[in-house]
């Protein structure tokens, strides 16, 4: 029988991960199994409750915030199952959810990932499987149940089980994707080039609550980490003809942005891109064996460049700016300044003046916000 290594990433997770354990535990169903938290750093009572209540549970303390990817190697390290699955803290599993990954895995030996049926709180399918868009590399939750175990093109890392074997073939997560997003995509897609199948598995259900505020504390920052995973795994994983579609696709879409923050995200995450680009290019040809040309190399350069000048051109759109330019605008005032100077009564004039005067200094005002958020998010 199949012994399974359940690795939790814990990170401030004190609301959930009580009941996430005491689930777990009422459904083992026979099932042998052991459990790692790896607690990120958590700045509330986690590690105290997991440590205090569930003794039995490896607990793994880290002096950071490693991220998803970097919590869970840190799980996978010292797991001793056959197969290693992947549970947010915030999620419930029902009775015989590892009873039937455990079949999938057995009836099923090109079965090298395997992903489970995952619902709302409120009863509501979330999740059977899912797929990447093209060219726009968005994650699309599949919600067609079906009878059985079926391959598909990912699954979600909220309950995902990855088989030993796996990870002997393509190494660990890649810890690129900081903080989180994308990170079982890659992962998916890497097994799938060494020959093994992603399936779902109807049978594994789950519910996951869906906890976590950490994206209304800051949308800024939530954007700009899922854009920046979302152009990781597009230089990673798309071949050349996908990228040329995708730039396309990206700046054109950007000049029809209407939320703020998703526009500044895309620029934090477009300039954050061409920082690593050096590096993920050299991830993409250790994970994948694939040896960019120089040609799209220079074309993931411009394209990523168009991106974020695209990104912050609406950014500064969406934030009031005027786009006829400050310089212009600052040389008219000071025409008229002059004008002024060589007249006795031009009241009606200063009026003008300080009307030109405040909408350029609300011009300035709105892109010094647009360029300190860029500055600020250099270090978040």
């Amino acid at each position: 029988m199949m012994k399974f290594s359940l690795v939790i990433p814990v990170w401030n997770g004190a609301e959930v991960i009580a009941q996430c354990l005491n689930t777990i535990a009422a459904q083992r169903d026979d099932q042998p199994f052991e459990i790692i938290c790896v607690d990120n750093d958590s700045r509330d009572d986690s590690a105290a409750i997991i440590a205090g209540q569930f003794p039995a549970v490896k607990l793994l303390r880290q002096p950071v915030n490693l991220g998803f990817a970097g919590g869970v190697n840190a799980g996978i390290r010292v797991a001793q199952g056959a197969a290693v699955v992947l549970l947010n803290q915030d999620c419930l599993p029902q009775a015989g959810w590892l009873t039937a990954l455990s079949a999938a895995f057995e009836q099923h030996p090109e079965y090298g990932v395997a992903g489970c049926t995952i619902y709302f709180s409120d009863g509501k399918l979330d999740h059977a499987g899912a797929r990447m868009t093209r060219p726009a590399a968005f994650g699309e939750h599949l919600t067609e149940v079906g009878a059985g175990p079926r391959v598909v093109d990912y699954v979600t890392g909220a309950a995902m089980a990855i088989r030993r074997s796996v990870f002997d073939a393509i190494g660990w997560f890649d810890e690129g994707f900081y903080p989180a997003y994308y990170e079982e995509c890659d992962c998916c897609y890497r097994a799938r080039e060494h020959g093994f199948q992603i399936a779902y598995v109807p049978a594994a259900k789950i519910t996951h609550l869906r906890s976590s505020r950490e994206a209304q504390a800051d949308w800024i920052k939530h954007w700009a980490d899922q854009q920046k995973a979302r152009y990781r795994f597009i230089v990673k994983q798309f071949t050349p003809r996908e990228m040329g579609e995708f730039i396309a696709f990206e700046t054109t879409a950007l000049d029809a942005e209407a939320n703020f923050e998703r526009a500044i995200g895309s620029t934090i995450g477009a300039r954050d891109t061409l920082r690593a680009l050096p590096d993920i290019i050299e991830r993409r040809r250790r994970d994948r064996g694939d040896e960019l040309p120089a040609a799209i190399r220079r074309q993931l350069e411009v394209g990523f460049t168009a991106i974020l000048r695209r990104g912050f051109a609406r950014a500064e759109a969406l934030s009031g700016a005027v786009r006829s330019g400050a310089g212009d605008q600052s040389g008219r005032v000071k025409a008229q300044l002059a004008h002024l100077l060589k007249r006795s009564d031009p009241a009606d004039e200063i009026d003008q003046l300080r009307q030109q005067v405040a909408e350029l200094r609300g011009e300035f005002e709105r892109r010094l916000r647009v360029l300190e958020i860029l500055a600020d998010y250099d270090y978040r």
